[in-house]
């Protein structure tokens, strides 16, 4: 009996043994539900170039599926693969992180992209980072023999003054590549707090501008999609550029860009805005350049052009919005030309160029729109000035010398003068009568009968029928230096030109080529200004 409860006993346990078994078994097999979902960090700044992987957790922590779908919003700031964060260039950018299996789980992760941070000050060469912000702290330079390569997105910000109370100039004495873009262009300027057009009526807080002054023959400088705003310090005895005598302490003022006497290489200024300076935008003293669709706007305090060239120069200034400069829009001259020092005649070529509001923030007699003199050779044609102080004026056209006027063999013709019914509220111009701008386009003597000839020349308020995409003709005052980014200056109705000017080309470069790319100004067309 005993034994048989035994086995009956044993049998039991055996069965429930292999029943607990096969249990086990069965919830092994079972699929374990995901129910929560976390992503750490859920917030993170990086800078350009910086990675970061992002770290998940499940729970249960045995859920069989841990896939994760990565997404972000927005690839131009921030990437993600994997969990592994890149970030790209400023901006904000939201990463997602879904998990298979259960979608309405899915985390996000606010990234924010600054730029990197650095300073300089003395000697400076090699390359700038993309979406770096530099702040000068003191006087900087290329030095000879060197380059600097700038690249997009990098925001150079100088102090006001030195520790001698100097302003900040940035000499090349080297090779310069400032390669900005459309979307991410290079910005020169100061702080944020002080970018107001007082502080340049003012000439307070504005740094020297940029001294280009490398002697090689092979000296290249390239500006493309730049910002170059708020130069125009007083030159001092310690001014880098007074020390090399580029200019004259107690007379002169940063201008944006500078190519000093002694340089004779290659500048390309192409896609960029020089704005808010306290004298001219351009200043060439030397080299060969191709100025092309760029923004002039706000020249000039007292005095000072757009675009303004000398002796020894070879320059080629097309398709560029020149904007209530000063004085004026293009102040062409070969002075200072002195052929045995190696400073020859200055040449230049002016095409397609739209200025306006030129001339009628200064009060006096000087300036307009082009002003042309003492030996230059010019061919200045299809440019369209509206409510411009003056005409092109040409004073002793027909008596070249270095000291006399303009070389005869110039061409000033085939532009577009038009007027609105603005009014000037300078004083003088109240006093004289002559508040009306088409008035004034009469009344300077400085006018010669080779000048404009052929040019299409407003008579009264409108008479053109002037219309552009996108800018207030009428009620624009004249003495408003700044410039609105949605305005559109392609001429809507207007005659067209009547010159193509390929013949007119010929005594200036076309192309240059800086640092190995080729670059080359559009061709003239049978049009007044740039269209757009």
């Amino acid at each position: 009996m005993m034994k048989k409860v035994m086995s009956m006993l044993l049998m039991v346990i055996t069965m429930t043994a292999v029943a607990t078994l096969t249990s086990c078994s069965d919830d092994d097999n079972e699929n374990v539900t995901l129910s929560k979902f976390t992503i750490d960090p859920t917030a993170t700044t990086l800078t350009p170039g910086e990675t970061l992987e992002v770290k998940t957790q499940f729970f249960p922590e045995n859920v069989d599926n841990k896939n994760v779908t990565w997404t972000s919003s927005d690839n131009e700031v921030a990437t993600v693969s994997n969990g592994v964060l890149t970030a790209l260039k400023p901006g904000n950018a939201t990463i997602t992180a879904t998990p298979e299996d259960m979608p309405q789980l899915a985390q996000k992760l606010s990234i924010n992209v600054v730029n990197n941070a650095m300073t300089a000050e003395g000697e400076v060469s090699g390359t700038w980072k993309a979406y770096t912000t530099v702040t000068v702290t003191g006087q900087v330079k290329v030095p000879e023999g060197k380059s600097l390569t700038i690249e997009e997105g990098v925001e150079i910000i100088f102090n006001s003054s030195d520790a001698k109370g100097t302003g900040i100039e940035f000499t090349v004495d080297g090779n310069i590549y400032c390669q900005g873009t459309q979307e991410a262009p290079i910005l020169f300027s100061i702080p944020a707090t002080e970018r107001n057009y007082q502080n340049v009526t003012n000439c307070k807080n504005l740094w020297g501008g940029i001294m280009l002054n490398n002697k090689a023959a092979d000296a290249e400088a390239l500006f493309d999609n730049c910002i170059i705003e708020y130069a125009g310090s007083a030159m001092t005895e310690t001014s880098p550029s007074v020390v090399s005598g580029i200019y004259t302490a107690g007379e002169d003022y940063g201008v944006q860009i500078t190519t000093g006497p002694q340089f004779k290489g290659k500048l390309v200024v192409n896609s960029c805005t020089i704005r808010y300076g306290f004298a001219d935008g351009i200043y060439m003293q030397g080299g060969e350049a191709i100025i092309t669709h760029n923004i002039f706007a706000g020249n000039g305090s007292t005095g000072g052009e757009a675009v303004n060239v000398k002796a020894g120069t070879s320059t080629l200034v097309a398709y560029n919005v020149m904007y209530s400069p000063n004085t004026n829009g293009l102040k062409l001259s070969s002075s200072g030309q002195d052929d045995a020092a190696g400073r020859g005649q200055a040449k230049c070529v002016a095409y397609n160029n739209t200025i306006i509001n030129a001339g009628w923030r200064r009060d006096g007699t000087k300036g307009g729109c082009i002003y042309v003199e003492k030996n230059i050779q010019a061919n200045v044609f299809n440019n369209l000035m509206v409510n411009c102080k003056y005409r092109a004026q040409a004073p002793k056209w027909g008596t070249p010398g270095v000291s006399d006027g303009c070389d005869d063999k110039s061409v000033i013709d085939y532009n577009c003068y038009a007027a609105s019914s603005i009014v000037s509220t300078l004083q003088q111009d109240i006093d004289d009568q002559t508040t009306v701008p088409y008035l004034n386009y009469v009344s300077n003597k400085n006018y010669a009968d080779a000048v404009d000839a052929h040019s299409l020349i407003a008579k009264g308020a409108n008479d053109l029928g002037l219309a552009f995409a996108s800018y207030p003709i009428d009620t624009n005052k004249l003495d408003n230096p700044l410039y609105d980014d949605t305005w559109n200056f392609a001429a809507t109705t207007l005659p067209s030109g009547t010159t193509d000017g390929s013949s007119l080309t010929g005594i200036v470069k076309t192309s240059l080529q800086v640092g190995g790319k080729t670059y080359t100004a559009d061709a003239p067309q049978q049009f007044f200004g740039a269209k757009k």
